[in-house]
């Protein structure tokens, strides 16, 4: 059996926030004709950065968050917006205002679904090379980060002890590793 499409009947908005809305999406299932209530999450695209220095080491972030009400060891990232509608000029900036490190050069690793089931948007994952420290953080007032340079070869070490444990981190840090035999 082939899998088709569902039908979209419409979308209501439930409720808006500052950085998504919820939204009930009505749909038909293909296989059954049965309408049904979907919900979706619609948000901004983000970036997220894997950045390295010249002498081998992954910039990174450790910073509270709210959902987990744990610090998390994170690369840097933030939220595509009007201010920056490029993914790329948002990943130099959220680099720079995260980090104070600039990059020497900056390429796409590409985009991906952070979780299809829920959410609309994309994730633009970038590799931020030859970094340099060009100053202080330019921390949001809704931040609080320290950044901490770990050596490249003890990161798998530190995903296997479960220090770094967010699955957009691991899901770009896989696909930098998948990009670097290119």
């Amino acid at each position: 059996m082939a899998l088709h499409p569902w039908e979209h009947l419409g979308e209501e908005s439930l409720v808006h926030f500052k950085v998504f809305d919820v939204v009930r999406a009505r749909r038909r299932s293909p296989r059954t004709g049965d309408d049904h209530d979907m919900f979706v999450i619609r948000t901004l695209d983000w970036v997220q950065i894997v950045a390295t220095t010249a002498d081998d080491q992954l910039i990174m972030v450790r910073q509270y968050r709210q959902g987990s009400r744990e610090f998390s060891l994170e690369i840097p990232g933030g939220v595509v917006s009007s201010v920056d509608p490029d993914p790329a000029d948002t990943a130099a900036r959220e680099l720079r205002e995260e980090t104070g490190y600039q990059p020497g050069e900056l390429r796409s690793l590409g985009d991906m679904s952070p979780n299809p089931a829920l959410f609309a948007n994309r994730l633009h994952t970038f590799v931020a090379t030859n970094c340099v420290h060009v100053g202080e953080l330019i921390q949001d007032a809704g931040e609080d980060l320290e950044v901490v340079l770990i050596p490249v070869g003890e990161i798998d070490a530190r995903i296997r002890r479960g220090e770094i444990d967010s699955a957009q981190v691991l899901a770009g840090l896989g696909r930098w590793r998948a990009c670097l035999s290119d």
